[in-house]
C-alpha cells in the first residue's frame, strides 16, 4: 500500500501536526494470559499487537511514552487492535494463545525475537500478520510502520477471520 493511501486512511495517527501529548498517562497492559487476549480478539475480530519488551530498555519506554501511549490515550489504536505487553526476561510460564502453560522463553522465541523493543502483529491463534518492527529511535521514523500495522488490520481483515459469534 503506498504511503499516499496510508495518509489518506489515518490522518490521526500521523501525528505530523502535533497533537501527541508526551505526558500521557496511558498504560499499555502486560499480561500474561495470551489466551484471554485471544479470546477477546475473536470476539471483537481484531488482530493483538504485542510489544516486547525488556526492564530497564530506554528505547522501550521511549516507545510507549511517546508514541504508543498518546494513541492509546486518543483512542485511535483500539477499532484497528489490541496492543499488549509482555516482558521477554519475566520468566515462568505463561498462558499461550490456546491456553497451554509455556515457558515465557519459549513464547519468545517462538517469535524470533532478539531485541527490544519489538512490535509485532499477530491474530488470535498467535499468527504473525506482517513483518514485525524491532527497535525505536525516534517518533517520526516509527510512525510509517504502526502505519503498516494498522493497515494490515483494515485492509486484509480476511487475515484475521470474522468476529465471533457468541452463542447462547
Amino acid at each position: 500500500m503506498t504511503a499516499g493511501i496510508q495518509s489518506v486512511i489515518f490522518p490521526g495517527l500521523l501525528l505530523i501536526g502535533g497533537g501527541l501529548l508526551s505526558d500521557s498517562s496511558a498504560d499499555i497492559v502486560v499480561t500474561q494470559d495470551w489466551s484471554s487476549e485471544a479470546a477477546e480478539a475473536r470476539r471483537f475480530g481484531t488482530p493483538i499487537m504485542i510489544l516486547f519488551t525488556k526492564q530497564d530498555c530506554g528505547y522501550c519506554e521511549r516507545l510507549k511514552k511517546d508514541v504508543l501511549e498518546p494513541i492509546l490515550n486518543r483512542g485511535e489504536l483500539s477499532s484497528f487492535a489490541r496492543i499488549r505487553e509482555l516482558d521477554i526476561n519475566s520468566g515462568g510460564k505463561i498462558a499461550d494463545f490456546d491456553g497451554e502453560k509455556i515457558r515465557t522463553r519459549v513464547f519468545v522465541k517462538r517469535y524470533g525475537i532478539y531485541a527490544t523493543p519489538t512490535l509485532m502483529l499477530v491474530d488470535y491463534r498467535g499468527r504473525p500478520l506482517g513483518t514485525p518492527v524491532v527497535g525505536f529511535n525516534n517518533r517520526e521514523d516509527y510512525i510509517p510502520y504502526l502505519e503498516y500495522f494498522m493497515d494490515v488490520a483494515y485492509w486484509e481483515p480476511q487475515k484475521l477471520e470474522p468476529p465471533c459469534e457468541e452463542s447462547y
